[in-house]
C-alpha cells in the first residue's frame, strides 16, 4: 500500500453552500422565527400563571395567620380579664394622668 502525502481533511475542506445565498427572499427564517418567539410568548404566560397563583398562596396564608393571632390574642385578654377577677375586659384607651406618681 502507497503512503499518502495528501494532508488529511478537516472540517475546513467541506464545500458548502452557506455564505453564496442572498438573504433577501428567505422567507423561511421570518417565519422560524415568529414561532420562536410564539413559543417564548407562551413560556412566558405559563411563568406568569405560575408565579400568580403562587402569590394568591402567599395571601391566603396571610389572611389565616391574621386571623389566628386574631383569635389568640382574644383568648389572652379574656385570660387575663378572669385573672384580673373582670367580668369583661376592659377597653384599651387613653387613660389620663393626673400627674406623677413615684412609687417607693
Amino acid at each position: 500500500m502507497a503512503i499518502s502525502t495528501r494532508p488529511p481533511r478537516t472540517l475546513s475542506d467541506i464545500k458548502t453552500h452557506s455564505g453564496r445565498v442572498s438573504r433577501d427572499h428567505q422567507v423561511y427564517r421570518d417565519y422560524f422565527q415568529v414561532g420562536a418567539l410564539e413559543l417564548e410568548r407562551w413560556r412566558r404566560s405559563k411563568e406568569r400563571e405560575a408565579a400568580s397563583s403562587r402569590i394568591e398562596g402567599i395571601d391566603s396564608r396571610i389572611a389565616e395567620i391574621d386571623q389566628e393571632k386574631e383569635a389568640l390574642l382574644a383568648g389572652a385578654a379574656a385570660a387575663c380579664a378572669e385573672a384580673n377577677g373582670q367580668g369583661k375586659p376592659e377597653p384599651v384607651g387613653k387613660k389620663k394622668s393626673s400627674g406623677l406618681r413615684i412609687q417607693y
